[in-house]
């Protein structure tokens, strides 16, 4: 399967900017809100907290600041992506970071020893996401959250006009034809998709929610 970067013909320093510039508007109040509820009260004083497709370690960063005395982890395919997050100042000790693709290794983490695995904008692109699923519930504590963060089925005028609403008109065309190539990729899932696909990969969905973007679903799962 493509990734993201060769759909959207942008390079690893781009994709890293744009991951960069977007970090707080995906992970503003209502997530952080959402996640006190739902996510914070089932997780241990010191927790293990994975973040596959960590991209550039804000949201572990962030986590580190909650929880300057958890063990941290952070997956990434992108060598750009783990170098700028070891760069990072934490809280608490430095993530450990891995440079891996979890559709063709076993994830590097050690079986029932994770309280929070968190995916963002990872799960829609895989081949085989039964396969990876397996592997995240052997990675699960038992009672662990999986905090699985993708995009859902919208009309395309309400994807396109909510990727383009804040360019300016010279970079508009560029953006068009980019997020034409990316439109059957992000919205590959409904949301009743998604439920399904978690139910028949064994996980039992606590909730879910639309929380910073229509385009986007939160689910908090466990294993079933």
């Amino acid at each position: 399967m493509a990734t993201h970067q060769e759909i959207a013909q942008v390079s690893d320093q781009e994709l890293l900017d744009r991951m960069v510039s977007s970090h707080a508007g995906r992970f503003d109040e209502a997530f952080w809100g959402y996640f006190g509820q739902y996510v914070a009260p089932v997780l241990p004083d010191v927790p293990s907290i994975a973040d596959i497709g960590c991209g550039p370690g804000l949201l572990l960063r962030d986590l580190s600041i909650r929880y300057p005395a958890a063990r941290l982890i952070g997956i990434d395919v992108t060598p750009a992506m783990i170098d700028y997050a070891k760069a990072l100042e934490y809280d608490g000790d430095t993530p450990q970071y891995h440079l891996c693709d979890i559709s063709e290794n076993n994830m590097p983490l050690e079986d029932g020893s994770i309280d929070l695995l968190s995916m963002v904008a990872v799960f829609h692109v895989l081949s085989d996401p039964l396969a990876v699923s397996r592997k995240i519930q052997q990675a699960l504590a038992p009672g662990g959250l999986f905090l699985l963060q993708d995009w859902v089925r919208t009309p395309l005028e309400v994807y396109m006009s909510r990727m383009t609403d804040d360019l300016p008109p010279p970079a508009l065309q560029a953006a068009r034809e980019r997020l034409l190539r990316l439109f059957p990729t992000h919205n590959k899932y409904t949301t009743s998709d998604w439920l399904w696909l978690l139910d028949l990969a064994g996980f039992e969905v606590i909730d879910y929610r639309e929380l910073n973007s229509p385009s986007f679903r939160t689910f908090v799962c466990r294993a079933a």
